[in-house]
């Protein structure tokens, strides 16, 4: 089958179009031609190096496609259906699995592109505990982003307990998971401030909801702006999606008794958390990982429904992986850049 595998790792140009064995559906998997499968920047990390994924992976974790065989021993009877991926393939058996915790599971298969081969490809493997049924109305594009870029929003902000009424500040708003936050977050009632590091998609994030947009802010610009929309004493809601470059800010913007939930690092390395400022205001610090089926399934009956409406995709053909990637790294896609196989 066609793919798009890394020749080492470094800039865009690792991206190699190239051809990889058809995987085989075993015990208990299902193989899904891809229809759609988004690049993150988890994606671009790993390509850089940064992450897991060696010389020869196959990246790609947000897939959408169509399942056309089963192995043994699958109960479901999914064959023929559209579905979205989960990113991680959960064992079903350990104790993180039967708590309910499967996004914590490290003993199943594992995360496209980094354990298992992604979605850079025409094919993939998946099983029963990772798809979610897709509803025709819902295009191959939008289904692929659904996991990824709208469910990791959408977990962070119930894990913060979100409620109409909070003030919500998301940082990295223009990216493919903060476009879909701020439109989440607005979905709750809450009054939502997006930061940006782009001028340019400063429009889009009004227009999904965003009641500001402040573009490179310093600390007291934000908390002057939270504080005019009725943040009186700071926001309730930090959602950190670049981690290292905005942490101080969103943290410092927080009022009492303030949740921050980290969600990504775009430059991996040690966040500077200040205790007094914790301590004194009594603040909450969650970690939120990736969507899990349930988180899943709740986002496709949000967009079946049209309470929320993903972010139209930039779609390039899988042999331009490189150039989808270099377009993201330019800053030049708002929302998710989608490849068509």
């Amino acid at each position: 089958m066609r793919c798009v595998a890394l020749d080492g790792t470094g800039g865009p140009d690792v991206l190699v179009p190239g051809t990889c064995s058809m995987p085989e559906p075993g015990h208990g998997d299902l193989l899904v031609r891809v229809r759609a499968c988004g690049v993150c920047g988890h994606d671009l990390l790993a390509r850089s190096g940064a992450l897991a994924a060696g010389h020869g992976a196959v990246l790609g974790h947000e897939i959408a496609g169509e399942v056309v065989a089963a192995g043994s021993d699958v109960e479901v009877d999914l064959v023929g259906r559209r579905v979205a991926l989960v990113q991680r393939i959960p064992c079903g058996r350990c104790d993180e699995c039967a708590a309910g915790l499967t996004t914590l599971c490290r003993q199943g298969p594992g995360f496209y592109g980094e354990d298992v081969p992604g979605g850079y490809a025409e094919y993939v493997l998946a099983s029963p505990r990772n798809v979610v049924p897709v509803p025709d109305t819902i295009p191959d594009a939008a289904a692929a982003i659904l996991s990824c870029a709208v469910g990791t929003g959408w977990r962070a902000l119930r894990r913060a307990g979100t409620a109409p009424g909070d003030v919500v500040l998301v940082t990295g708003a223009g990216g493919g998971v903060g476009v879909h936050a701020v439109e989440l977050a607005k979905h709750l009632g809450a009054t939502v401030v997006a930061l940006t590091g782009t001028a340019a998609k400063e429009k889009r994030l009004l227009e999904l909801g965003a009641d500001a947009v402040l573009v490179s802010p310093d600390t007291r610009a934000v908390r002057d702006c939270v504080r005019d929309l009725g943040g009186r004493r700071g926001a309730d809601v930090a959602l950190e999606l670049t981690g290292g470059p905005t942490f101080r800010t969103a943290l410092r913007a927080l009022g009492p008794r303030g949740r921050l939930v980290l969600i990504g690092n775009t430059e991996p390395g040690t966040l500077p958390l200040e205790p007094g400022l914790a301590i004194l205001k009594e603040l909450t610090v969650y970690g939120s990982a990736h969507a899990d089926a349930t988180d899943l399934a709740d986002v496709v009956g949000l967009v079946a429904s049209g309470a929320v409406m993903p972010v139209p995709a930039r779609t390039w053909a899988l042999e331009d992986a490189s150039a989808a990637h270099a377009a993201v790294e330019r800053r030049e896609v708002t929302g998710r850049a989608v490849l068509v196989p």
